[in-house]
């Protein structure tokens, strides 16, 4: 069925709904490889050609932040084999993802139909959407 499933995971509630399908499907699938991505946020903006950092403070903050989800995941997940969580570089949350799976070949991706969102995602379009659109791979959304 599926040999590696990513798991897009951001901690919000239907990210948790998310990580507990994962379980279950990692638990009936003894053999597959689960892997629970975070995107780190930062505070980076491009304005025009400007390219405009956040504070050291900011940021640090964002990383401890970012760091503590993963070690959630880590713990939730703690007692199955071949499951890991993995804290990725900041960017576009979804082209992170699905570069990523791309990147490391896996078979599905799992994801939570509503994150923690930003302004940009009243914009723009959620995470989950951009994945579900974009993805050349089969994408399981969780409410």
């Amino acid at each position: 069925m599926f040999r590696k499933i990513l798991l897009a995971y951001d901690g919000s509630e239907t990210a948790r709904h998310a990580l507990d399908k994962a379980i279950s499907i990692k638990t009936m699938l003894d053999s597959t490889i689960l892997e629970v991505v975070h995107v780190a946020q930062l505070t980076n903006v491009v304005v025009g050609d400007a390219f405009i950092t956040g504070a050291a403070v900011v940021q640090e903050e964002l990383q401890a932040a970012a760091e503590d989800v993963v070690d959630e995941v880590r713990h939730r997940i703690s007692h199955l084999p071949l499951a890991t969580a993995t804290l990725l570089e900041g960017g576009a949350p979804a082209k992170v993802i699905l570069e990523y799976a791309d990147n490391h070949r896996f078979d599905l991706i799992i994801v939570g139909s509503r994150g923690l969102g930003t302004f940009k995602e009243l914009l723009l379009g959620s995470v989950s959407y951009d994945i579900v659109q974009h993805a050349k791979l089969p994408v399981l959304v969780v409410k």
